[in-house]
């Protein structure tokens, strides 16, 4: 859990320096413009992380399940000889991977989104 949230302090702190380094290569330097570009850096983190969650789940392990067995069965004799040779192997889903960015992503986007809705309305 440790190790998470220093992932996650630092994956907002480089977008913020992102966000900074962008607003300042634009040239025109004020608060709303880094809150904007903020605010859209860290959707992609979000998204990426969201994504990695849902996958990690296994949503789609059924689809790709599918997939394989439709492959794999082209033609009735080849269904035949699949069916036999299945006695002797498990046809099990696979379990889907796991991966130590997920939620360092999923937070450090999720913080940076709220904080900058936030700091929207504040300057407003």
């Amino acid at each position: 859990m440790k190790q998470t949230a220093v992932r996650t302090g630092w994956l907002v702190a480089a977008m913020l320096a992102a966000s900074a380094l962008i607003v300042i290569g634009q040239g025109a330097w004020s608060t709303v413009a880094f809150i904007n570009v903020s605010f859209l850096l860290s959707l992609l983190p979000l998204s990426l992380g969201g994504l990695l969650f849902v996958y990690e789940r296994g949503f789609f392990s059924g689809f790709a399940y599918g997939f394989r067995r439709l492959r794999r069965n082209r033609t009735k004799v080849e269904r035949y000889l699949e069916e036999a040779a299945a006695e002797h192997e498990s046809d099990e889903l696979l379990g889907p991977r796991r991966f130590a960015i997920t939620y360092p992503l999923l937070f450090s986007g999720l913080l940076l989104f709220l904080a900058m809705i936030a700091a929207g309305y504040a300057v407003q």
